[in-house]
């Protein structure tokens, strides 16, 4: 069964080089949950919303070793809610999200924009541990970032060939 995810959501900057090259992040992480409630079909109004921490490597880090065992960094780790009572937590790393992001010739905010999607998905009981979960996964981020005005994040790109930025339009 689906998760619901709700749209009020607590939004940390722990590193200010997101903010530099991301832009609005609290309209980003807005316009990103009420999509995937959109488009994904999950509905909580009165459901508390995740927590969303724009961080560092250094950080992750430590996350990463203490929760999965992996003492490198990552670009994004999702903790599911302990209870339905609590939102879940979603924490990304600058360094490594800039860098998958120019290794992708994308913007950093069309990347964060796609792991917000994914991570969001996760929360509300996606997942892709087998190929026909992740199928549905990925296409199920696709759909949505297609109807927020961005590419399909799993197409490679032309070399030298960067997005621009999608306009934020905010639906009520």
């Amino acid at each position: 069964m689906k998760r619901p995810i709700a749209p009020r959501a607590e939004i940390i900057v722990s590193d200010p080089r997101w903010r530099a090259s991301v832009g609005n992040i609290e309209q980003l992480v807005q316009r990103t949950c009420q999509m995937v409630q959109r488009y994904g079909m999950i509905f909580a109004p009165d459901a508390p919303g995740p927590s969303f921490v724009f961080s560092d490597n250094r950080h992750i880090q430590r996350l990463n070793a203490q929760f999965r065992g992996k003492n490198k960094p990552t670009n994004v780790l999702t903790f599911e809610p302990p209870s339905p009572l609590m939102g879940g937590d979603i924490i990304l790393a600058y360094q490594t999200m800039q860098r998958e992001a120019e290794q992708g010739r994308k913007s950093l905010r069309e990347h964060t924009t796609h792991l917000l999607v994914h991570g969001l998905l996760h929360l509300a009981g996606y997942d892709h541990h087998h190929p026909g979960e992740a199928r549905k996964m990925e296409g199920l981020e696709t759909f949505i970032l297609r109807r927020m005005g961005l590419p399909d994040p799993w197409k490679p790109r032309l070399q030298g060939h960067m997005s621009a930025p999608a306009p934020l339009i905010l639906s009520r």
